[in-house]
């Protein structure tokens, strides 16, 4: 499309260069485009592995950051964690986060002035066991797009993600943390046709 890319980022590959040098997707996209603009829309942690949207011209971008900003970008993703959910549930929390450390934690909601909201939803698919710790795969639904946001709330309410050793309060190892960005809605930013695509699991969270 000459407006967007969408791409499916492997995990253990950052989407913005934090130091000089270091793999990144942007470089990756300017090298790939043969142009220095890479419009980021949003980001997924290192070793967050899925789908994403990236605008390749300035004009595009503005107008799907403003429609991520409305809630007008739909992202579901799949993800391994740790204890039994056996129905569907919502979670809302104030999140604080501390730039100095890159680490966010959930505060008392009499302190959201420090902080912003965050709510998702829930859904088990099934469940597993990982080394005889039983697991369940939910899909996630964003209602807000914080910072670390599966992360900190599935850890606070007691089902840590999967091999996240940031926020999980086991320490339960695994090649990488069980987290995929499965899915991706959005109005085309020069059209407005409602666009929709998928990436499947990865065999590397496949359980049995």
């Amino acid at each position: 499309d000459p407006h967007l890319i969408v791409l499916s980022k492997p995990a253990g590959l950052l989407s913005q260069g934090a130091k000089a040098g270091e793999p990144n997707l942007v470089d990756w996209l300017r090298l790939h485009l043969g142009h220095p603009y890479v419009g980021l829309i949003h980001r997924l942690d290192r070793n967050t592995s899925g789908i994403m949207i990236v605008a390749k011209r300035s004009k595009a971008a503005n107008r799907l950051t403003h429609a991520l900003q409305e809630g007008k970008i739909c992202r579901t993703y799949l993800a391994w964690v740790l204890g039994s959910i056996s129905s569907p549930v919502r979670w809302e929390h104030v999140l604080e986060k501390n730039e100095r450390t890159n680490t966010v934690r959930v505060i008392p909601s009499s302190e959201k002035s420090r902080g912003k909201t965050a709510a998702l939803s829930l859904e088990p698919i099934r469940s597993a066991l990982w080394r005889t710790h039983p697991i369940t795969l939910v899909k996630v639904t964003l209602e807000t797009g914080r910072s670390h946001q599966i992360r900190v709330q599935s850890a606070h309410e007691g089902f840590a993600v999967l091999g996240d050793v940031k926020y999980g309060k086991v320490a339960l190892p695994h090649d990488r943390l069980a987290l995929h960005s499965h899915t991706l809605e959005f109005p085309h930013p020069m059209t407005e046709e409602i666009m929709h695509f998928e990436d499947a699991m990865p065999d590397d969270l496949m359980m049995p």
